[in-house]
């Protein structure tokens, strides 16, 4: 069987719906950790002031062909090309010990 990692980095307003995809897809157990990133520039508010959304990272382990049918669901329910959402990824993984998928 392969297995694959299914990454979403998402905005914590989407991060529920990133779960519930996932779940639909028949995958379980995400392991979530807040996030936060350097390299894009934080939203400037019309005071001046700069804002930068709260992350949360979302990772599942996964059969590879349910992983790649969450990662473009998710990029297409929540809108994941826009600026600021967010992103998924699949990586392949080559062992995996101590999960029976």
């Amino acid at each position: 069987m392969n297995a694959s990692v299914l990454m979403a980095i998402v905005t914590e307003d989407v991060a529920d719906k990133a779960l519930d995809i996932a779940t639909a897809e028949g995958i379980k157990g995400a392991t979530i950790l807040p996030a936060s990133g350097i390299s894009q520039s934080p939203a400037t508010t019309f005071f001046g002031l700069t804002f930068q959304d709260t992350m949360k990272m979302l990772v599942w382990i996964a059969e590879t062909e349910k992983a790649n049918l969450a990662a473009k669901v998710m990029k297409d329910k929540l809108n994941l090309d826009s600026p600021r959402q967010g992103l998924a990824l699949t990586l392949q993984i080559d062992q995996l010990h101590g999960l029976n998928l």
